[in-house]
């Protein structure tokens, strides 16, 4: 229970951070009502998409998490009328800086990059509901309408770059383009996976010339010849053979995000559907983030645990201690309190 509330507190200092780095006000207006703001809104709604839960519940949890509250330096939760509200007045844009701002923070100077697409489904009903029926049998079919997230990863730290939303069934290639771009603007990789779906000339020329990254992308048609392929980039891409598979970490992510976030979305309207499906990704950044964090100073925790173990007399633990110094845990120095020996 301990651990859990940390990733709790971990989440919600890394979304904190993000709207930090990203320059938002807590009160963007000067005769705002200085109650709760942008930060507290913006946090409670990506704990919602955490807990995959509505919005009256989320209400009740946070209402339940003292430790929250001090954190967001407010009293009470607010209303979850204020929640559906504030939702509805943020912008695709807005959380989409805010993913930026969490992999922006990252130290790696070039990362190995990725894009991948995944469905949303539009409804939490069962299939029995869902399916289109007919007396004729054969022509029974599903509801194939869901949310299509196209996301550029971080394959490095698994944390998403940009993300584009839109109505599916559709094409993977049409958003192929501008995420990449806005991805390189971002975060400079060295290199870009991406499977069949993305195997253009365009893509491919996008990725070396303007990026001056790694192709990595797969090739559709590996069975026709070279001199009946169209393009000198794709050309290049069948003459090479790829030793490490790196585009699989994209399906890691997606699959991440579907089990802890869930994959429906609540809302009806189809601006809410694409705000929630734009505040799943910024909770999913959040946790890694915040598990990354924690497992590395559990790590580190245990490392000095072992060293203090090891000797025997007090003298010493406290001699090793000040040599040691405290140890940095990502940006902020900690010191680790002694173990006393058994």
């Amino acid at each position: 229970m301990g651990k859990r509330k940390k990733v709790y507190i971990r989440f919600i200092k890394t979304i904190l951070k993000a709207l930090k780095m990203a320059h938002v006000r807590r009160y963007p207006h000067k005769h705002d009502p200085k109650i709760y703001g942008v930060w507290v809104n913006v946090a409670i709604l990506a704990l919602r998409q955490l807990e995959d839960k509505s919005y009256r519940f989320v209400v009740e949890l946070a209402a339940e998490m003292p430790n929250v509250l001090v954190l967001l330096e407010i009293a009470d939760a607010p209303h979850w009328t204020t929640l559906h509200k504030a939702a509805k007045k943020l912008k695709g844009s807005f959380i989409e800086r805010l993913v930026a701002a969490i992999v922006a923070a990252t130290k790696s100077t070039f990362v190995r990059a990725g894009i991948d697409a995944t469905g949303l489904q539009l409804t939490r009903a069962s299939s029995y509901y869902t399916e289109v029926l007919k007396k004729d049998r054969k022509r029974r079919r599903s509801i194939k309408k869901h949310l299509k997230l196209s996301t550029v990863v971080d394959l490095t730290h698994q944390l998403p770059i940009c993300f584009k939303i839109r109505r599916g069934p559709a094409s993977d290639h049409w958003d192929c383009d501008r995420l990449i771009r806005e991805a390189y603007r971002i975060k400079p990789f060295k290199s870009f996976d991406g499977d069949k779906g993305y195997t253009g000339e365009e893509h491919r020329r996008i990725v070396v010339e303007e990026c001056h990254a790694e192709d990595r992308i797969n090739v559709k048609n590996p069975e026709v010849p070279i001199w009946r392929t169209k393009g000198y980039y794709l050309k290049q891409a069948k003459k090479r053979r790829l030793r490490a598979n790196y585009r699989s970490l994209n399906e890691t992510y997606h699959s991440v995000m579907k089990r802890i976030m869930g994959s429906t979305v609540r809302a009806v309207s189809t601006r809410m559907q694409n705000r929630e499906g734009a505040f799943k990704v910024l909770a999913c950044s959040a946790y890694r983030q915040a598990v990354s964090l924690l497992n590395r100073e559990l790590f580190y925790w245990a490392q000095f645990r072992g060293a203090y173990s090891k000797r025997g007399t007090r003298a010493q633990q406290v001699l090793i201690a000040a040599e040691a110094g405290p140890v940095r845990i990502g940006a902020e120095p900690v010191t680790l309190p002694f173990c006393r020996c058994r």
